[in-house]
């Protein structure tokens, strides 16, 4: 399995590239493809969340537990007293620090349901859904997110199995097989309520119409990506390459 810094560096790097190309075609404006980079980093480092004694987790439970105790506070601004809504953000940090994440790693598994496919595709309509529904993002700018956590999660995923292959040693680990996986069949009930979990974020998701007309209108197809990505290609000739 791949260490934690090889995961940061692998989604950074992967996530840097996608941005980079994303803002380059003119899909996303400069502060956007920022927040993309940092949700493509997030997305590299959310499998293993499954790995309870890790402080990456520990501290992705803590930093949750602040973030939904302020959200629940500000929805009660008006209706409770300072002092009321300090209790408040208490109480709901105190609940998903200890209370969620205890529940979390008991009915968990390192390498689990949240080491595959559909975990990926689980996360990224998470976001999706929240970047629209909660941040009231528009319906592009909620795929390119979704799309972004996505392809960090895949990054992660990709990064453990070559780690399963010892090139040098001439082998393969036991581990080989348990990250990059559609699902887990180890697991039935964890992989039929993930499976519920993205059904329901599909159905919730923002609307595609509205996503792929504005897809359209920023030049998404094979032509406009070649044309954007490559130009004319000059560069090639200049070398050599392609003359007859």
């Amino acid at each position: 399995m791949a260490n934690f810094s090889a995961h940061l560096y692998g989604a950074a790097a992967v996530s840097s590239a996608a941005s980079l190309g994303v803002y380059g075609l003119g899909w996303a404006g400069p502060e956007l493809t920022q927040v993309l980079f940092f949700l493509g980093v997030a997305g590299g480092l959310l499998p293993d969340i499954d790995a309870d004694g890790s402080a990456p987790v520990r501290g992705f439970f803590t930093l949750l537990g602040v973030v939904l105790g302020f959200l629940v506070s500000f929805a009660l601004v008006g209706r409770l007293a300072i002092a009321d809504l300090t209790l408040v953000w208490i109480g709901v940090f105190l609940l998903v620090r200890y209370g969620v994440f205890e529940a979390f790693a008991r009915f968990t598994v390192h390498r689990g349901i949240w080491h595959s496919w559909l975990a990926a595709g689980f996360a990224g309509l998470a976001v999706a859904n929240l970047a629209h529904h909660l941040l009231a993002l528009p319906e592009w700018e909620s795929w390119l997110a979704g799309a972004f956590v996505t392809l960090g999660y895949l990054t992660h995923l990709c990064l453990d199995e070559l780690a399963s292959v010892d090139l040098l040693g001439r082998r393969v680990k036991r581990s080989f097989g348990t990250a990059l996986k559609p699902f887990s069949l180890a697991s039935p009930g964890a992989t039929a309520a993930m499976l519920a979990g993205v059904l329901a974020l599909a159905w919730l998701s923002p609307a595609l119409l509205p996503a792929l007309e504005t897809a359209r209108e920023r030049g998404v197809s094979a032509e406009t990506l070649q044309a954007r990505a490559l130009g004319d290609l000059g560069w090639l000739a200049a070398l050599g390459i392609g003359r007859d």
